[in-house]
């Protein structure tokens, strides 16, 4: 198809951003007569998606609509099979004068147009809309797996998808006719896509609630109404998958699926509770594919912290305790200070409930409470084994810390976490559990306090100035940082939440003489903290200021997650 002869073709192509001629060639060539091609473009990729739609609405003579701002009729949703909706992407918006409104990225897939006509049973008006907001309403209006849902519920096909042939758990293996076993891996899959750390499947009293969470915040995904009549099924799926026992419903449960897909690998942590409308259950997903996961770099510290963590990882002897609550990145940092001191001349021992991710070179043992392979007894017996590093995925009582202490001063550096809201309260904590003082004091080297705080999205970071009279209220260092900072607008990467990713903030206290006195003394956490704070630690929200100054967070995100810092 020559662009001398179709000049609208190269109307539309360069108000959608291609004005290359080389650009414009290739396109040609991809397009040809007499079948759909949009596809071909929105692949290439598209500077100005809206304008490029909007122009072939105009030469088409067909309406145009925005339709992160239409209207739709929930009722017109049923006139179309959601399998229809998703395969062609045509969604119905409601009636008008007779006619069935139906948008359209694709004014010239005319087979998907006959399969519309056919199950409308009458007049269509065509609406030609973005590609991506057609794609963002469809999955927020029929909800993800929608399709699928729809052959479940015409094929009656629930009893098959208990069966326990399909076991496998590779999300791109559609040989299967189970249909809930591809719900299921739908729902997985658009997790996996959205970034999404955890999933938690809900059974609501009217139905079966699916929420992500997406870098540290929960969010709920469009499901389809009528869900919750395959909510036994669904957990069932998932009980099947993570090798539970499906027949017992009234206690709690714990399993693992080991996922597979084009994307990669996931290590999915599995967790049932029983409740008052049925089973609750919570999938973890980790990470197994990024490369370099754990590298001192990646935490992004400061010069200041990585300079006094660097020294730390030079100690030969003593305990470093990193502290936070769950999921605020404390394995990670953990993994990135062994894999930075990782060598053949030292033998370095993990002690993990559960071992989340693998490292070269260590070796990881996993407790197992049920067999009474607990922290402590694991510990007893790896100081038997020559260690130089000792890691404790978690100090829980007194009996773990005594042991750890003893390492400590036997000549073993030890690294472990703790649950404490700063830096400080760990050696307040540990008092609390029954630890002599004076054996803290002589072993602790380091307290590290985190949280992880969220990216601003750089796809829709637009600079904003703060009002100083409300800076100086939080005490924001306006002379050092100025007060003009990057704040996400939101968009169609970040899911329109301004955000994208996390980043660690930190509080890095060491424990030098004075602080040795005072622990020794049995002084309180006030003072403990007051006297760090006086000889140069910084809180975890001054070092949220440092990421706000450098664009990566903004000032509403730091002061949420560091709501208990007095700063």
């Amino acid at each position: 198809m020559a662009l001398a002869r179709r000049p609208h073709l190269r109307r539309w192509l360069e108000a959608g951003g291609y004005h290359d001629p080389a650009d414009l060639d290739r396109l040609a060539r991809a397009i040809e007569p007499g079948r759909s091609w949009v596809g071909e473009v929105l692949a290439a990729g598209l500077d100005n998606e809206a304008a490029f739609f909007e122009e072939i609405a105009r030469d088409l003579h067909w309406p145009f609509a925005d339709l992160d701002n239409a209207s739709v009729d929930r009722e017109a949703l049923g006139a179309l099979p959601s399998r229809l909706v998703f395969l062609h992407l045509m969604l119905p918006l409601g009636r008008e004068n007779g006619s069935l409104q139906v948008a359209t990225c694709d004014p010239f897939n005319s087979v998907g147009q006959q399969l519309v006509r056919d199950a409308a049973g009458g007049p269509v008006q065509w609406i030609v809309a973005p590609h991506s907001q057609l794609v963002r309403r469809i999955k927020a209006l029929y909800g993800v797996g929608a399709e699928t849902f729809d052959e479940i519920l015409e094929n009656r096909a629930v009893s098959d998808a208990l069966d326990d042939q399909f076991e496998a758990t590779d999300l791109d293996d559609e040989a299967t006719d189970a249909s809930v076993v591809k719900f299921v891996n739908q729902i997985i899959r658009e997790a996996i896509r959205e970034r999404a750390t955890d999933i938690h499947v809900e059974p609501q009293e009217k139905s079966l609630r699916i929420r992500y969470r997406i870098d540290g915040m929960l969010s709920e995904a469009a499901v389809p109404p009528k869900l919750r009549l395959l909510q036994s099924a669904i957990i069932t799926r998932l009980k099947i998958m993570a090798k539970m026992d499906i027949a017992e419903h009234r206690l709690p449960q714990d399993g693992r699926i080991n996922l597979q897909s084009a994307e990669g690998n996931w290590d999915v942590r599995v967790s049932t509770v029983p409740s008052v409308n049925g089973e609750s259950i919570s999938l973890r997903l980790l990470n197994q594919n990024e490369e370099q996961r754990y590298a001192l770099g990646r935490l992004e510290l400061d010069g200041a912290h990585e300079d006094a963590i660097r020294e730390l990882l030079a100690q030969p002897n003593g305990i470093v305790l990193v502290t936070g609550p769950t999921g605020s990145g404390k394995s990670t940092s953990l993994y990135s200070f062994l894999s930075e001191i990782n060598a053949v001349e030292r033998r370095i021992i993990t002690v993990e409930e559960p071992v989340e991710y693998r490292l070269p070179g260590v070796t990881q043992i996993e407790v197992k409470p049920e067999i009474n392979l607990t922290f402590a007894n694991v510990l007893r017996s790896i100081l038997r084994q020559d260690p130089n590093i000792i890691m404790v995925g978690e100090v829980r009582d007194v009996e773990t810390a005594e042991i750890a202490i003893r390492a400590a001063m036997t000549g073993h550096l030890v690294f472990s976490t703790l649950h404490t809201n700063d830096a400080v309260s760990g050696i307040t904590r540990l008092i609390d559990m029954g630890v002599e003082p004076f054996l803290l004091a002589s072993v602790v080297r380091a307290i590290l306090a985190q949280r992880l705080v969220r990216r601003v999205c750089p796809h829709c970071a637009e600079l904003r100035p703060y009002p100083e009279d409300e800076l100086r209220k939080i005490n924001f260092p306006l002379e050092q940082y100025g007060s003009q900072f990057y704040v996400g607008q939101g968009c169609d990467h970040c899911r329109g939440s301004g955000y994208l990713g996390r980043c660690a903030i930190y509080e890095v206290c060491q424990i030098d003489d004075r602080l040795h006195q005072l622990i020794v003394g049995k002084s309180s956490a006030s003072e403990l903290r007051q006297t760090a704070l006086t000889h140069g630690m910084r809180t975890l929200r001054q070092d949220g200021w440092r990421r706000v100054a450098s664009s990566q967070c903004t000032i509403e995100e730091v002061l949420r997650v560091t709501a208990m810092d007095a700063a």
